[in-house]
């Protein structure tokens, strides 16, 4: 049987029309693994029946997470925050926890990751917004991803992590000493801050991806 990916969505609103919907790009890339995907709704009432299905977990990119969840206020640095979408993804989270079912956070799923199991973010950073290649990033000897020690990226987001979750441990880092990745010092969870699906050809994507369903697995439950 195909491994299922569960898979967070991204919101939006036009006129009084919500929708949920998830990149392309996103499928795209997992489904190079001969998996099934499933859009994990907000506003689920039988969310965790769907998360028990999943074989692993991705939380997507997005908009911003409000700052509460942190200790601190939004002063207008934080933007198009969404309390559904954030309720999703500490639930999925969580579940993944205590679960210990693979999870891969990109750019907002990343600071989710870090926000949820009691990290910070910063509210805002300059010079890591709309890079579509150039973005220099340094990384350093893990346990999971064999990345070179030089690598470059994309980049597409205004917050990072600020304060490390306890139990999380930074793999890598901009030149600038933003973080760029960070992976649990025990359970299958990996947070990167660039996109990968956006280039699933390039060396250290494929490193990601490769892991990812590695541990799938690895903790493979059906």
């Amino acid at each position: 049987m195909k491994k299922l990916i569960g898979v967070t969505p991204r919101l939006l609103t036009e006129g009084t029309v919500e929708k949920q919907f998830v990149n392309c790009n996103y499928i795209n890339a997992l489904q190079k693994y001969d998996c099934n995907c499933i859009m994990l709704t907000t506003k689920n009432p039988a969310l965790e029946e769907v998360l028990s299905l999943c074989d692993g977990l991705l939380v997507t990119g997005g908009a911003d997470l409000d700052p509460m969840y942190y200790g601190e206020k939004n002063e207008g640095k934080s933007e198009e925050v969404s309390k559904d979408l954030d309720d999703l993804d500490k639930q999925v989270i969580e579940y993944a926890v205590k679960n210990k079912i693979p999870l891969l956070g990109i750019c907002r799923g990343q600071q989710s990751i870090n926000v949820f199991l009691g990290g910070s973010l910063h509210q805002h950073i300059d010079g890591h917004s709309n890079i579509v290649d150039g973005h220099e990033v340094e990384t350093f000897p893990n346990r999971m991803l064999k990345f070179d020690s030089k690598i470059i990226a994309n980049s597409y987001h205004h917050q990072a992590v600020n304060k490390l979750a306890p139990d999380m441990i930074e793999i890598a880092r901009h030149i600038d000493g933003t973080n760029e990745a960070i992976i649990h010092k025990d359970l299958p969870i990996i947070g990167i801050q660039w996109h990968p699906e956006k280039s699933p050809e390039k060396k250290e994507s494929k490193i990601i991806f490769d892991k990812f369903f590695e541990l799938i697995e690895k903790y493979k439950k059906h």
